[in-house]
């Protein structure tokens, strides 16, 4: 099976070679690269630099890397400020250099909530629309805040991030399906996906989860599967779980069809993100 892993912060997982044998252990054969080294004092995600009308230009330099030197096992998603004067420009170059396929907004603080919910990233909605890119969104609890941009860029492929539902390490919630309802509303719009990454944070039982099963059933009836995509974000929930765990949970799975698990586990990232399987494989 093709498996796809649809985010990893692959620089926290050490260097490049010993990275890419764990994915060969696992059974990962390509990864969407989400370059994170932490965060500056003004909660801005690194790496990236500050521009002189104090916009946030990021870069990508480990990531620009992985996807040149093994373009088989690797492509990247990439963030760009609203305020950056070359916003458009830099929107242009996603499915043009390398492995660049697609983008991700991430309000992050509540400031940023507020300011996303007013329609302060339109123009990043717009570019993306212009120039069809594919755009991750992080909101949390709130994918409420999604239906403006919806209707108004019906033409925009949207992923929501991380079940679109808040997850803590730290507690589990008293009813598991909390907040999916929510999200349920969003599978009414076509160019709507789901991306299913720190479920298994959700669940009370160990692996293989099997309190969480229902709740991926259901998604998978509400969006599809050629609209939900697997996620380990591994380099962010290792010390709760193992990658192997995050992702044999559902490829084991006798309560999804065979056909389900090719799209959540391959298909979908590569069919949203317009990034071909090889031809080799």
């Amino acid at each position: 099976m093709d498996i796809v892993d649809s985010q990893v912060h692959f620089n926290l997982l050490g260097d490049l070679e010993a990275g890419i044998a764990a994915m060969d252990a696992v059974g990962v054969k390509a990864l969407l690269y989400d370059e994170f080294w932490g965060f500056d004092a003004k909660s801005r995600i690194l790496p990236g630099y500050e521009l002189p009308n104090g916009a946030f230009r990021y870069t990508f330099q480990q990531a620009e890397i992985a996807a040149m030197k093994y373009p088989d096992r690797f492509a990247y998603l990439v963030r760009f400020d609203r305020d950056d004067p070359e916003l458009d420009y830099l929107i242009s170059t996603v499915g043009k250099m390398p492995g660049r396929l697609a983008m991700r907004v991430v309000p992050w603080t509540p400031e940023g909530f507020e300011q996303f919910g007013q329609g302060a990233d339109e123009a990043i909605f717009a570019a993306a629309q212009k120039y069809n890119v594919p755009v991750f969104v992080l909101i949390p609890g709130r994918t409420h805040l999604l239906e403006p941009y919806l209707k108004k860029f019906p033409g925009v492929k949207v992923i929501i991030d991380h079940c679109g539902v808040n997850i803590s390490f730290a507690s589990k919630p008293a009813d598991i399906f909390e907040g999916f309802e929510e999200v349920f509303k969003m599978a009414q719009y076509p160019n709507v996906a789901l991306k299913w990454a720190h479920a298994p944070s959700l669940s009370s039982q160990p692996y293989p989860f099997n309190d969480l099963m229902p709740v991926l059933v259901k998604v998978v009836e509400k969006f599809g599967p050629e609209r939900v995509m697997w996620a380990s974000d591994h380099s962010q929930n290792k010390k709760f779980y193992s990658w192997a765990e995050s992702l044999f949970y559902i490829r084991d799975t006798t309560e999804l069809a065979e056909s389900d698990k090719v799209w959540l586990l391959g298909k979908s990232a590569r069919t949203w993100l317009n990034w071909p399987q090889p031809a080799a494989q």
